[in-house]
């Protein structure tokens, strides 16, 4: 059974480093949403195909619970990457509002404001948020969040820290490593009963 259980906690450990190391490689590579929003898609998938095995392999629900749990803590990370980065750089600057212009959110057809702001350097972002809106005016100036190396865009407000961000990550590996290492012990006995039942 240890065995098994070993061999569960190193499979589960490859898929985190796995799930890492594609993150890292699409947030660096991708110069937008795009290359995240695929990734994520992906990892949606791929908990859909091991809520799918879990059922093949006899598996009690809470294990397909835990999938679940598990598939959609590891996309949060790709959403709130750039918040993280920016919280990372801790550089915040003066913008001018240039332009103002209302977006409409699908499909639910909330509307809400977004400011376009002048940066420092020259360049122009959209930014959202409390501090953009129907009060604001052109000329106006707001503090934002910005990425010195323009990896990510600029923002009005950081929902998540770098140290949030950091601990989820942990806490999915930790659950990835105790989830392979408690179905290996499962597939184990199962096994070890079939041969029992067979003598």
């Amino acid at each position: 059974m240890a065995g098994r259980g070993l061999l569960g906690a190193v499979g589960g450990l490859a898929l985190a480093a796995l799930w890492i190391g594609s993150s890292a490689l699409v947030t660096d590579r991708s110069s937008g949403a795009e290359g995240p929003a695929v990734l994520g898609i992906v990892i949606f998938m791929a908990g859909l195909v091991g809520m799918i095995a879990v059922g093949i392999l006899g598996l009690r629900w809470p294990y397909a619970i835990a999938v679940a749990v598990l598939t959609i803590l590891m996309v949060v990370p790709l959403a709130y990457y750039g918040d993280a980065v920016l919280d990372r750089r801790r550089e915040q600057v003066t913008a001018v509002v240039s332009d103002l212009r209302v977006s409409v959110s699908q499909p639910s057809g909330a509307t809400g404001q977004v400011c376009r702001v002048r940066l420092p350097d020259g360049t122009k972002a959209d930014v959202a948020g409390s501090r953009c809106d129907e009060d604001t005016r052109i000329g106006d100036r707001l503090t934002v969040y910005q990425d010195p190396e323009g990896r990510v865009a600029a923002k009005l407000e950081v929902q998540m820290t770098a140290g949030a961000l950091m601990w989820l990550v942990g806490a999915c590996v930790a659950g990835l490593i105790t989830l392979g290492a408690r179905i290996g012990v499962h597939v184990g006995r199962q096994q070890h009963r079939t041969i029992r039942e067979d003598r």
